[in-house]
């Protein structure tokens, strides 16, 4: 059985890391790919779009903050 708190807290550290911990793969693949091509594309890409009348930053903001929750929130619900 593992630990729900340990798997949340993976998941806060990076998403997909919670996921690893209970085994599922798939999942953690998927979250792991999907959170590093939005920080690139935030971080790396969004030196160009940082101005307040671009909403393309906002996107990949609220993009990459909806998928940091919903990893904490999936690996919580899958933990056994």
């Amino acid at each position: 059985m593992k630990n729900k708190k340990i798997s949340v807290l993976l998941s806060l550290l990076f998403p997909g890391l919670g996921h690893l911990y209970i085994g599922q793969y798939v999942d953690a693949a998927v979250f792991t790919v999907g959170a590093g091509v939005l920080w690139w594309a935030f971080f790396l890409k969004g030196y160009y779009w940082k101005s307040i009348s671009n909403p393309r930053y906002y996107l990949i903001l609220a993009a990459l903050i909806f998928v940091y929750f919903y990893s904490i929130i999936d690996s919580y619900r899958k933990t056994k």
